[in-house]
């Protein structure tokens, strides 16, 4: 069990849930196990994972409460769900999905998401759309950090503040968010050494905005 699907399943909560992108549905099958949810669609958009995933109902005994679904994003979910779960996948993707889905959303659903890549991407679009990041949770596993967003709809646009955007809304500021930071620091501190200087002025904010975090 990785760390990442051990703290995504700490989140989830909902009497319907879909977990869009399931794969094996270890996160589906144990999100019933452990009481977090009363049914879960597991979805994913192809046969392969699918039928993993009806290997791992299975085996977990969860057939009654996790039902696989071949779809393409959230199309094919038969009902409102109270939360939807997409993880492991670019920013891009996520907003696609979103965007694609949006009639089946209602005001009340609430979004748990884990961007591995582009998480700015995702905080503005957001930002952007009617949805506010309640919480940010970083998690460090196999040497990469993923951020855990808790993301509920928003009766007005928030507006970030820059250092929002890069580096994390509301984030529980817990030792791995402070190994977080240090990591991009190294990692802005050498790209620095290494743009043009037409560029070396975004890279400098973008480094001061981390430094005034690392402050607090």
């Amino acid at each position: 069990m990785s760390r990442r699907l051990e703290v995504l399943l700490s989140r989830v909560k909902g009497p319907v849930v879909a977990d869009i992108g399931c794969d094996h549905a270890w996160l589906s099958a144990q999100a019933v196990r452990t009481g977090r949810a009363c049914r879960v669609y597991a979805c994913d958009v192809a046969q392969g994972p699918l039928d993993r995933a009806r290997a791992t109902i299975k085996k977990e005994g969860v057939a009654e409460s996790v039902i696989p679904l071949l779809s393409d994003g959230l199309q094919a979910l038969p009902e409102a769900c109270s939360q939807i779960v997409i993880a492991g996948m670019g920013a891009e993707t996520i907003v696609s999905i979103l965007e694609s889905g949006a009639d089946r959303l209602d005001p009340d659903t609430r979004l748990l998401l884990s961007p591995h890549t582009k998480a700015s991407v995702l905080r503005d679009w957001l930002d952007h759309n009617g949805w506010r990041i309640c919480r940010e949770q970083f998690v460090q596993d196999r040497g990469r950090f993923y951020p855990v967003m808790d993301v509920c709809h928003a009766d007005r646009q928030s507006g970030l503040r820059p250092e929002e955007r890069l580096f994390g809304v509301h984030p529980v500021q817990d030792e791995t968010w402070q190994l977080y930071l240090a990591q991009e620091k190294e990692k802005l501190c050498r790209l620095l050494m290494a743009v043009p200087p037409a560029r070396r002025a975004d890279v400098l904010m973008r480094l001061q905005l981390l430094e005034s975090l690392q402050e607090v």
